[in-house]
């Protein structure tokens, strides 16, 4: 919304109607580009800067085409994916679909009838969208948020869980494969069975946009009432998935396009794409027109961190990978309580009030000064060592405040306009 309203701005000051005219027009354009680098804090070098300026003129004049088509009732934008080179988007996925198999077909015939509408944010049971940066950590996101409604529904209690201790844990004692590399929600929640089906909350387990040391012994477990004892493999196919999501959240996977990166509002159809996963995401709900699915690329994409895939269409795979967790009961209450819920309206237009967005904001030119950064437990020793000549891979590229705000006079992050 926010760089619409630069356009708004740009084109009634130099007479021009829409971004078609505006990237016909150097001057303009250039105009769009600063206020867009100004409104993301972004500054290059020179070379740098000339290299990012052909990326934004290259997908603003995408976003202008997408826009076009009247048959496609989702809206694009202008967003911090507009000038990063194809090798950055790919730090912002995840899901490796290496020897991954669609899940089988349902069995022939179902007994079960789904609602015509569940929409979970409606019902106080997702919590707050967050943003794994360019670490590839969306299959850990995408476990999380199968995981909470489920809990929820059972407990009574929304708990904000950690998607640091399945990146840091998962995977620990395979070195073949390393968390920002890409995952599986499945081993999530396998990761989780295996250890006495456990979690930890993010207040006491941090996400950090890296992967590291296994600390789950260090910090509590935080599935009190229920524990993870199994993973469901939903039979692919959108019927299937429907009921499935009428019990929960999923976590699902699909393929991302330049459409999805660029995708600002309205329910979605991408036709250009294959159902070959690289993202994985969770589905939260669905009306006869549309799936809702909350991404983990922060607030500042997309419809406030949410898309609408359009029903009756195969959408990129999204029905073909969703899992979820079986929970057993402890027998033991969860009386804590709950974590903030998402404030998203899935009825607006996306111009409510934008939530404040839990998770952290990445700088782009944080660099490690160091070479041997990757040694084991450096991360754990002198502090000051590792913030300031590790500070990518230890997880210091961060200001503290969510993606589109600013730390203000009173010290609380905010959107500049509200400082």
């Amino acid at each position: 919304m926010m760089y619409y309203l630069l356009l708004l701005l740009i084109s009634s000051s130099l007479g021009l109607q829409n971004l078609e005219d505006i990237l016909k027009s150097p001057k303009a354009t250039l105009k769009l580009y600063q206020d867009f680098k100004s409104a993301e804090q972004l500054t290059f070098a020179a070379g740098e800067d000339r290299m990012r300026f052909g990326l934004f003129r290259k997908n603003a004049g995408f976003v202008a085409a997408a826009n076009s088509n009247t048959k496609d009732r989702a809206r694009y934008g202008i967003n911090f994916f507009s000038t990063m080179t194809e090798e950055e988007k790919a730090g912002y996925l995840g899901y490796n679909s290496t020897g991954r198999e669609p899940n089988p077909p349902p069995p022939l015939s179902s007994s079960f009838s789904a609602p015509p509408e569940k929409l979970w944010v409606k019902e106080g049971a997702v919590t707050s969208v967050k943003n794994q940066g360019d670490c590839g950590s969306c299959w850990t996101f995408g476990a999380v948020g199968g995981l909470e409604t489920r809990y929820k529904e059972l407990s009574g209690v929304l708990r904000d869980f950690s998607e640091q201790e399945y990146l840091d844990c998962s995977y620990e004692y395979n070195r073949l494969r390393h968390g920002c590399s890409g995952g599986y929600p499945d081993d999530c929640y396998i990761y989780s069975a295996e250890y006495g089906g456990r979690l930890a909350s993010t207040s006491d387990y941090p996400y950090r946009a890296v992967d590291g040391k296994c600390h789950f012994g260090a910090v509590p477990d935080s599935m009190i009432s229920h524990k993870i004892s199994d993973v469901v493999y939903v039979p692919r196919g959108e019927a299937a998935n429907i009921e499935a999501l009428s019990t929960g959240s999923l976590s699902v996977a699909f393929q991302v396009t330049d459409f999805f990166f660029q995708y600002e509002s309205g329910i979605m159809k991408d036709t250009t794409c294959k159902p070959r996963p690289n993202h994985a995401v969770s589905a939260v709900g669905y009306t006869p027109d549309y799936v809702l699915v909350k991404n983990s690329w922060g607030t500042g994409w997309g419809d406030q961190g949410f898309v609408k895939f359009t029903r009756n269409y195969h959408n990129c795979g999204l029905f073909d990978h969703a899992t979820y967790p079986v929970l057993t009961a402890t027998g033991v209450a969860d009386t804590s309580e709950s974590d903030r819920a998402t404030n998203y309206d899935p009825d607006g237009e996306g111009t409510t009030e934008e939530e404040e967005e839990e998770g952290p904001t990445f700088d782009p030119n944080c660099k490690d000064k160091a070479t041997n950064c990757a040694r084991d437990n450096i991360c754990e020793g002198d502090e000051d060592f590792a913030r300031n000549w590790c500070r990518r891979h230890c997880g210091f590229c961060t200001d503290g405040c969510p993606d589109g705000t600013v730390r203000c006079d009173d010290g609380i992050c905010k959107h500049v306009h509200m400082c």
